[in-house]
């Protein structure tokens, strides 16, 4: 019996999400028209939807065609600035460039990551891992946790900060959540990407139950 293979959409829908090759696209004239160089960050590159009677009178084979836009939000590190692009993917140009104030961009994965490990290499973060008796410090992790916002000092012209916490695994492959550091809190500059300050709170004794969850431990009256 012979198998009749799917017909596969070649018409695209106003709504489908950028293509990686589209996002390039994006990116890169982006980068030429506004000249972003090394300081600046792509937070995000996504479709700036087209309006909904645009969509609505868009068939496949009509002939009606939609501009394909990128929504963009940038990062100027090295001016401590946030921008917000549309770019027409159609005609491989900039529509708008505007700067958006008083506004932080969510902390980006790269960022996530490099927090990690630069809190790590710091003293003072290693000083306080000593004096709660942790000297493995590949047992440790830390996430980039919001600031927040409670006075002035934490205004968005200030600068772009996140706060680290910090956990330890009690072994290899353990869970690490149960056990937090305590009173240790990182000031992290997200756009030079370095540690401002430690704050050590006092030294608060780390939970000693592992709270492994999987099946082969979690019924360990140890655990």
């Amino acid at each position: 019996m012979q198998t009749v293979e799917p017909a596969v959409a070649t018409t695209r829908h106003p709504l489908d999400p950028l293509t990686s090759e589209e996002v390039q696209t994006a990116s890169t004239t982006l980068k030429k028209e506004r000249g972003l160089d090394g300081g600046h960050r792509f937070v995000y590159v996504m479709l700036n939807e087209p309006a909904k009677k645009d969509v609505l009178a868009w068939k496949p084979g009509n002939g009606t065609e939609v501009d394909r836009q990128a929504f963009i939000v940038v990062r100027d590190r090295t001016r401590r600035k946030t921008f917000e692009a549309v770019v027409s993917l159609t005609q491989e140009k900039v529509v708008s460039w505007e700067e958006i104030k008083g506004v932080q961009p969510s902390i980006m994965l790269e960022e996530f990551m490099t927090v990690d490990e630069v809190v790590r290499k710091d003293p003072r973060w290693q000083a306080a891992l000593r004096r709660r008796g942790v000297t493995n410090f590949e047992m440790a992790i830390t996430d980039a946790w919001s600031c927040g916002y409670y006075s002035e000092i934490d205004g968005a012209e200030k600068g772009r900060f996140c706060r680290p916490l910090t956990w330890i695994r009690p072994g290899p492959g353990e869970h690490v959540y149960a056990r937090p550091i305590e009173g240790l809190i990182v000031k992290f500059d997200l756009d030079k990407m370095e540690v401002v300050e430690v704050e050590d709170h006092g030294v608060v004794p780390v939970p000693a139950k592992k709270a492994n969850y999987t099946a082969d431990r979690i019924s360990d009256p140890e655990n």
